[in-house]
């Protein structure tokens, strides 16, 4: 990957990091778990996943929607943020979806955003991920393997426009320990190849 892309890559995974931070303050300091799943087990969840009511609002926003008919179909406007993208709240879940558009009001990016606590998430997850694990997740391994070398299940909190083509995606999944630190992996949608990978186990 150029160095342009990995640095906008890079960018993107520090917006997830930055609000994964909220979710530090939400969770408990319990024990991680530490039994262990097969890939098929972790397939099986992650497949379940999207179907959790926290997602519905995120699974409503594709990449390359028009802002006025995200709007029509929710019956609402989105709040502008500082960073200039408007954020959708989902009175139902407390859960909101941060959306960047480009000139032509399509967009580009999407994030999830836990605003009312994240126990949902880190359950969901139940992922017991070291930073020495993070550390052999390179650009190019496949997801099937990405997988099967880490405990729990990474949740999809971000989808964007890949820069590297025209028409391209990524998505980012996310590994959330129960003490808030997180290991995300970002994919290429097209491949599901990894683009970049960053582990923190401060997020303040």
């Amino acid at each position: 990957m150029k160095r342009r892309n990995l640095i906008c890559f890079l960018l993107i995974l520090g917006l997830v990091f930055s609000l994964a931070a909220m979710m530090s303050g939400c969770s408990s300091g319990g024990a991680q778990s530490t039994g262990t799943k097969n890939a098929s087990d972790s397939d099986a969840q992650q497949d379940d996943i999207s179907d959790n009511a926290i997602f519905d609002l995120y699974n409503q926003i594709e990449i390359n929607d028009k802002k006025a008919d995200i709007e029509k179909s929710l019956g609402a406007a989105g709040n502008t943020s500082a960073e200039g993208s408007y954020v959708y709240l989902d009175p139902d879940t407390g859960y909101a979806v941060n959306v960047f558009f480009d000139t032509k009001d399509q967009v580009t990016l999407k994030l999830l955003v836990p605003t009312s606590g994240a126990r949902e998430l880190i359950e969901l997850s139940n992922a017991s991920v070291t930073k020495a694990q993070g550390a052999k997740i390179t650009s190019g391994m496949t997801r099937t393997n990405v997988k099967k070398a880490l405990t729990g299940v990474g949740v999809e909190m971000l989808r964007m426009v890949n820069p590297s083509g025209a028409n391209k995606e990524a998505y980012a999944l996310a590994w959330i320990n129960t003490d808030g630190s997180i290991l995300v992996v970002t994919f290429d949608a097209d491949t599901d190849t990894v683009l970049a990978a960053e582990f923190r186990d401060s997020l303040l």
